[in-house]
């Protein structure tokens, strides 16, 4: 799995949603996002491995999950840090 990278814009770090289970659902360490507070829009920032890039240049799909019953809008981009 990629890993979330603490940035620069880092300004909060989300907990686990209330019904997480460890045993379940695999250890949880806190996500660091960037809230912009005045769009109404949290961004967080995954480092890909050696792995996964070759995985994508092997033409392999970026997988997505989102924990709970509600799927927000979500937005995946490269970046090189730049928030808002």
């Amino acid at each position: 799995m990629m890993p979330p990278v603490k940035t620069k814009h880092t300004n909060l770090v989300v907990g686990e949603p209330l019904d997480w289970d460890a045993a379940r659902d695999g250890e949880f360490s806190g996500l660091p996002v960037h809230l912009d507070a005045a769009r109404g829009v949290m961004h967080s920032f995954w480092q890909p491995t050696e792995q996964d890039i070759a995985n994508i240049l092997a033409g392999m799909p970026i997988r997505l999950s989102v924990f709970g019953e509600v799927h927000p809008p979500v937005a995946v981009a490269v970046t090189n840090e730049v928030v808002g």
